[in-house]
């Protein structure tokens, strides 16, 4: 089997969660936290140890072990499953909720007209593609995606530095020095799901390095602070509060030169590129909980998501009441899961394997 290196697994989870920090968060941060949300997200700076240390436990522990054999040899069959099934569940939540907010972002800010079916349809059969041709493919789509995300990237934080004004940060705390205190449950969330590692650590050719971790924690940090003190920054925190998607129009503020504007059409290629790496990576993790079927029934569990990816994106739901519903229920809830789980995990890292105990029967009855 052909593993992946540590800077492919970097690539990965800047694209994948970068698309999350990067985008998708942004609103929920401002409506939230208001002029306070950078404030409070800097906050998660200083939990990046703890953490760093949980998930370098985790997978050292699991050494090279697949998630099911290791959930097995340390709780049992009954609570692995248990396990699996909720684990499958927040996956398939994972691709339908960030194929609903793609979709709605393409028909709302670009293609007005177009029936949603023929957005939906090529990218399901793609990430299905990229899901299916494992881990590697995955891994090799982006290292060759994410260093032209950074590029453009870079280019519209530069570009609009002249339309900032930064005095839009302060001051901190006019409704209280705990307004913002919930804006904690969305910046931790990118951090949160950086557990999905322990999920394919198998599929790794070297160990992920403390530095290497705490190097990702604070890249995801800084990808969600960027475009958060941006918007603040040019375009007010009442504005910038208001509208739907802040990070795409600090796109549509940029001009190059005196002649040349609408430059946000590099935006498609950046939220594309995430979104197709995020939902590929959850379709393959999902084919990796139902490890041990046979390679039709995988093909089979891939489609019938694909099918549910296709249904959400059609089903006349309006993208204020998803905003609400995702803001509201969706990832605080997801938050709140993912630490669940890890502290599930982080527990079994004291549990004795199964196997290990066996081994030790059979020496002592020798």
């Amino acid at each position: 089997m052909k593993k992946i290196s540590s800077i492919q697994t970097l690539s990965i989870f800047f694209l994948s969660i970068g698309l999350l920090n990067h985008v998708i968060l942004i609103p929920f941060l401002l409506s939230t936290g208001g002029r306070d949300a950078w404030f409070f997200s800097i906050l998660t700076i200083g939990l990046i140890p703890i953490w760093v240390y949980i998930l370098s436990r985790i997978i050292k522990n699991m050494d090279n072990q697949s998630l099911t054999d290791w959930l097995e040899n340390r709780f049992g069959k009954h609570i692995k499953n248990i396990a699996l099934f909720f684990i499958a569940i927040y996956l398939i939540s994972l691709v339908l909720a960030t194929t609903k907010e793609t979709i709605d972002w393409i028909t709302t800010s670009f293609l007005f007209e177009t029936p949603s079916l023929a957005i939906i349809i090529p990218f399901t059969l793609l990430c299905i593609f990229l899901a299916h041709s494992g881990m590697r493919s995955i891994a090799i789509c982006s290292s060759v995606l994410l260093p032209i995300v950074v590029i453009l990237g870079i280019f519209v934080a530069t570009g609009n530095i002249p339309k900032k004004d930064y005095s839009h940060l302060l001051p901190l705390f006019e409704n209280g020095y705990f307004h913002g205190i919930k804006t904690l449950q969305y910046s931790g969330y990118g951090l949160a799901e950086l557990i999905l590692i322990a999920f394919f650590q198998e599929k790794l050719s070297d160990k992920l390095k403390i530095n290497v971790l705490v190097f990702l924690c604070l890249g995801l940090v800084f990808l969600l602070l960027g475009p958060l003190t941006a918007a603040l920054a040019e375009f007010g925190p009442a504005l910038a509060e208001a509208m739907r998607y802040p990070a795409y129009e600090q796109w549509r503020l940029l001009t190059i030169g005196k002649y040349i504007e609408h430059t946000d059409f590099f935006s498609i290629y950046q939220w594309l590129a995430g979104a197709y790496i995020r939902v590929s990576m959850a379709l393959f993790l999902i084919m990796e909980v139902f490890k041990g079927k046979t390679n039709n029934v995988k093909l089979g569990i891939l489609f019938a998501v694909g099918f549910l990816m296709i249904v959400i994106s059609i089903v006349p739901f309006s993208n204020f009441k998803f905003l609400h519903v995702t803001q509201t229920f969706y990832y605080p809830g997801a938050f709140y899961f993912l630490l669940l789980l890890s502290v599930f995990l982080f527990i079994g890292t004291f549990i004795r394997s199964k196997e290990g105990k066996r081994h030790e029967n059979e020496t002592i009855q020798k």
